[in-house]
């Protein structure tokens, strides 16, 4: 089961009440005991979390409740990784130390950092099963804030990406990040300069940091390491918009060969290919019903070297185009506001 750390509600009490309704009681009926927010390190359901916050936004009206939970929480709520963050010598680093032990802070997103020319690309993804704006929000706007502080404000991004479509009113975002913000883009995450990437942290210390990372290695999460499965699924999603998604390609990245990861995953009960193809089955669906991209911009997504191509892969796993796919649920949607994701 994928779990959060029980921080990713911090004060969610307090925001919650703060706009109109009542957290304890939103608590309870996720299934969350409110005990179990005294604990920042308690692993909680990542359906429940994320459920809750979606929730949350849809029956308060209010768009940002995301970037609400993040102004709630401090740098230091992120817990041990903070004391290495805060030493390392710049966000560069930072960024790869977060890859690192991001498992510290929950199973269910992934960062990946990408590097060309002179602009990195710092992007953030959740798994297809938890998708939704407000998480999203929640995820991005934590990630500027713990780079942010833990470069003493010396660092910001260039800009603030984000899938979902701009809302109608765009000031609580505009307000929290201080920097451009595209909106209907095709990641969710920050980009920044290379340059910028490497500037000084003034209060990094090699030694500190030596220190804060034995203690995160002293303090692994008590879940059990990911399956093999579930890491190939995680490198496929990752790989995809690039066209990196194949057997060898994502093998390399897991420090194995190709051969060498068939054979582990045989022993699993698992192919690649029936991987890869759940993966795109999931971001497919997704990508349709949850962003405003056209056809064209989800194949490239999906790895597809052209809309055709992906369109009669969809059609031969849906049963019809997805364009049609698209506007069938779409038409099956109840009357009333639009799902906060498109909004």
């Amino acid at each position: 089961m994928q779990q959060m750390r029980a921080a990713t509600l911090a004060n969610y009490v307090e925001v919650a009440n703060s706009v109109g309704l009542d957290g304890l009681r939103m608590l309870r009926q996720a299934g969350i005991p409110p005990e179990q927010l005294d604990n920042p390190e308690s692993r909680l359901p990542a359906s429940s979390v994320i459920g809750l916050i979606d929730r949350s936004a849809e029956l308060s009206g209010c768009e940002h409740f995301g970037l609400l939970l993040t102004e709630a929480r401090s740098f230091a709520s992120l817990g041990p990784l903070s004391l290495l963050l805060e030493r390392l010598p710049n966000v560069r680093e930072a960024v790869r130390a977060a890859i690192l032990f991001q498992r510290h802070m929950n199973d269910v997103v992934t960062i990946a950092l990408e590097e060309a020319d002179d602009t990195c690309l710092i992007r953030l993804d959740l798994a297809p099963g938890h998708w939704s704006a407000p998480a999203f929000d929640h995820v991005v706007s934590m990630a500027y804030r713990v780079l942010t502080a833990a470069s003493r404000d010396c660092w910001k991004p260039d800009c603030v990406h984000l899938v979902r479509s701009e809302p109608d009113d765009s000031g609580p975002w505009r307000r929290f990040f201080g920097v451009p913000i595209e909106f209907g883009d095709t990641f969710n995450g920050l980009s920044a300069s290379r340059e910028s990437m490497l500037i000084p942290n003034p209060f990094a210390d090699e030694e500190m940091a030596r220190h804060a990372r034995q203690l995160l290695h002293l303090a692994a999460p008590d879940s059990t390491e990911d399956s093999l499965n579930e890491r190939v699924r995680r490198s496929i999603t990752l790989s995809l918009p690039s066209g990196r998604a194949t057997i060898d390609q994502v093998a390399a990245q897991l420090g194995l060969s190709g051969r060498s990861l068939q054979r582990r995953l045989d022993e699993e009960g698992h192919q690649f290919a029936g991987l890869l193809a759940g993966v795109r089955r999931e971001l497919a669906s997704a990508y349709l019903a949850n962003s405003a991209h056209p056809v064209t911009t989800v194949a490239a997504l999906l790895g597809y070297a052209s809309p055709s191509s992906f369109t009669r892969w969809f059609t031969a796993e849906f049963g019809m185009a997805p364009q049609s796919w698209r506007n069938d649920r779409k038409a099956r949607e109840p009357a009333g506001p639009p799902p906060t994701w498109r909004r």
